[in-house]
């Protein structure tokens, strides 16, 4: 479903509005008549209405090209070029508006779109100047407005020539900045589990340490090392090894909250950092993560079938620098396996 919202006035609407306009100056310096003017304003009003009802109700969106920028180039030329055969007086504002409401359709319509409009326009155009001089005579007025064609004739070719190479400079552009987000991402993830990497896990702790400095918002982290990961890759080669790394990155993503930030640290080392969590709730989680972990089912790739976590979790004490905490949570870890492995230590906030 569209969503509901009321949308702005088109560009070429209000190109139509502003020549509406310079038709007033026209009427004021008393080269058109009042009737001339309020009929094309009434006209021009008719159009900017009926478009922006079109847009309100969403029924351009049903169209290929929900802009619909030709049918509104279309009638916004049209009544120009109307008006500049109906009064000749009108015509030196019609080159300028022209070229303007090209400059709009450039950057949305295809090239043979535009061609096609120029052709349509300039054909108009000129029909116009051939029945006015055979009405009034082929004299200097006629000489002129040759020229004046002439000139549009040669610009809107350039122009569309120009807006077509800005419109590749744009997409161009559009492509170097999905390349350039996409190498960012890949340079703040790990290759094999696509967690964060080191780096970016300590942009992260940079991150919520000034956060928990501010507003006196705890967090914790947890060290995560997968026990025996050594023996594992010994006795079963590496690509086994890597199998069981990305399915515990697996697991212990979809275990987390998504504030919560997952990282491979290092090895067979992860580091998660849990905002806004103290070190209760964090222990909680570990142990969660822990019993998670020993239920994935290795049978097919490993004789013992499963493996256990061995994690340790330190809470950031307000002002302590990043790389105490991690020694605090390593300490924790430490602590861990020199009691058996399989299991979650943490050291308190004195």
């Amino acid at each position: 479903m569209q969503p509901v919202r009321i949308p702005q006035i088109s560009p070429i609407s209000l190109i139509s509005l502003l020549y509406a306009l310079s038709l007033y100056v026209f009427y004021r310096q008393g080269f058109i008549s009042g009737r001339t003017f309020i009929s094309v304003a009434a006209i021009v009003l008719c159009f900017v209405v009926l478009f922006y009802s079109v847009f309100r109700l969403g029924i351009n969106q049903r169209f290929h090209e929900p802009s619909l920028m030709l049918p509104q180039l279309v009638t916004s030329l049209f009544i120009m070029l109307v008006v500049a055969y109906l009064e000749r007086a009108t015509q030196i504002a019609l080159v300028p508006f022209i070229l303007i409401a090209f400059s709009f359709g450039i950057f949305r319509l295809s090239t043979a779109s535009l061609i096609a409009l120029s052709f349509g326009c300039l054909s108009f155009y000129l029909a116009i100047i051939v029945l006015r001089g055979q009405t009034e005579g082929f004299l200097h007025a006629f000489r002129a407005d040759l020229v004046q064609w002439c000139v549009l004739a040669l610009t809107l070719p350039g122009m569309i020539l120009v807006g077509k190479q800005i419109q590749n400079l744009r997409q161009l552009l559009r492509a170097t900045r999905y390349q350039l987000e996409h190498y960012e991402e890949k340079s703040a993830r790990d290759e094999l589990t696509g967690l964060y990497n080191r780096r970016q896990l300590q942009t992260e702790l940079e991150q919520a340490k000034l956060q928990a400095d501010t507003s006196d918002i705890p967090f914790t982290i947890c060290l995560i090392d997968i026990d025996r990961f050594k023996e594992i890759n010994d006795n079963n080669g590496h690509l086994v090894g890597d199998t069981i790394l990305k399915e515990f990155a697996k697991t212990a993503r979809d275990s987390i909250r998504d504030t919560d930030v997952l990282g491979r640290y290092g090895g067979d080392e992860f580091l998660q950092i849990l905002p806004d969590t103290d070190l209760k709730g964090a222990v909680m989680h570990a142990e969660r993560l822990r019993v998670y972990a020993h239920f994935l089912d290795f049978q097919k790739i490993l004789a013992q079938k499963n493996i256990s976590l061995s994690i340790g979790v330190a809470q950031y004490r307000n002002g302590e620098k990043i790389t105490d905490l991690i020694s605090r949570a390593d300490s924790a870890l430490y602590q861990a396996k020199q009691l058996g492995r399989n299991r979650v230590e943490w050291i308190g906030l004195e």
